[in-house]
């Protein structure tokens, strides 16, 4: 093995010991697919990135976020435009300079600490927390930004959280908890309930950007505050049922976006539904449009007269009774 190859060799087996969950590090005798998975949903809160004043000016949702944190502290004035330019330098080094940091302007770990300290501060007193006593469900509202815990067909808690933006939606449907997992640290925050959605990794989870809950953030994942997050984790079990609602596509078929091979989601697996009820198409549905989804509905546009182009557009939305 030559010099350069057993360098990528250590380097990959120190990333690997980097990211996997300190339950599985500390037991090594306990099961792997209990306590751990590769966690893919959201790869901007695996290795949160530096942003600073640059030329040319750095951009991105996650800038965007932080100028919304200052200006909910009263801090930054200006827009939200997921531009790191000079305004937002500036406001960056007031946030610094008042809570005590080194005022470089930088949006590094120090200052991504304080602001989440600030955001997920905990109540002065907490009173002891009631615990469910029937069947635990959870509900998701993509809309109203909240997860709802029902003990049997009862209320039982809400709580805020953040969920996917318009081009990385949260998963619409009926899941449940494939596996648990604490403090993955860096972005996922102290607790990880992976959801069994058969085309991607998405999870409940908490977070190190608490001033994202209440928004659409994420890469499709549920964020919670941390300690939010840890009170779920002791009601919800392995195979306990998570309902997640919310607008899957506009009402009007002209203002719906054409799906073809290549896309996955919740749209894919109702059209998929809607193939396997015209007879088109066999179980099972995994929300992967793929060969045999496009064999199927190439089948139907054939059989009914239509142009065969393998896509979903405004003529098979109301065949597939959608």
């Amino acid at each position: 093995m030559g010099k350069k190859s057993l360098l990528l060799f250590l380097s990959l087996i120190f990333l690997n010991l980097l990211f996997m969950p300190s339950e599985v590090l500390g037991n090594p005798g306990k099961k792997m697919s209990e306590t751990c998975s590769t966690v893919v949903c959201c790869p901007g809160e695996v290795s949160p990135q530096v942003f600073k004043l640059a030329g040319p000016y750095m951009r991105g949702e996650e800038i965007k976020e932080i100028q919304s944190a200052l200006q909910a502290l009263g801090i930054y004035k200006g827009g939200t435009s997921g531009v790191f330019d000079q305004s937002l330098e500036k406001a960056v080094r007031a946030f610094q300079r008042k809570y005590g940091l080194k005022s470089d302007g930088v949006v590094g770990l120090n200052t991504r600490r304080a602001l989440a300290e600030i955001f997920e501060k905990k109540p002065a007193y907490t009173a002891a927390v009631a615990v469910p006593k029937g069947t635990v469900r959870i509900v998701i509202d993509t809309d109203q930004k909240t997860l709802t815990v029902y003990d049997d067909n009862k209320v039982f808690k809400k709580y805020p959280v953040a969920v996917g933006k318009g081009e990385t939606p949260t998963p619409i449907g009926q899941w449940r908890i494939k596996r648990k997992a604490k403090n993955w640290g860096t972005g996922f925050g102290t607790r990880w309930m992976e959801l069994e959605v058969p085309w991607g990794i998405y999870g409940i989870h908490g977070t190190n950007k608490p001033w994202s809950i209440g928004r659409e953030a994420s890469h499709g994942c549920i964020r919670m505050f941390n300690r939010h997050v840890e009170e779920l984790y002791q009601w919800v079990k392995v195979g306990t049922p998570v309902k997640i609602v919310g607008e899957v596509f506009p009402p009007l078929y002209e203002q719906r976006d054409k799906v073809h091979r290549g896309h996955r989601g919740t749209v894919v697996m109702l059209v998929q539904q809607g193939l396997i009820a015209e007879g088109y198409l066999k179980p099972p549905i995994d929300g992967i449009f793929g060969p045999a989804t496009e064999k199927a509905l190439k089948q139907l546009q054939k059989d009914r007269g239509f142009e065969v182009t393998g896509q979903v557009d405004v003529d098979i939305w109301p065949v597939l009774g959608l």
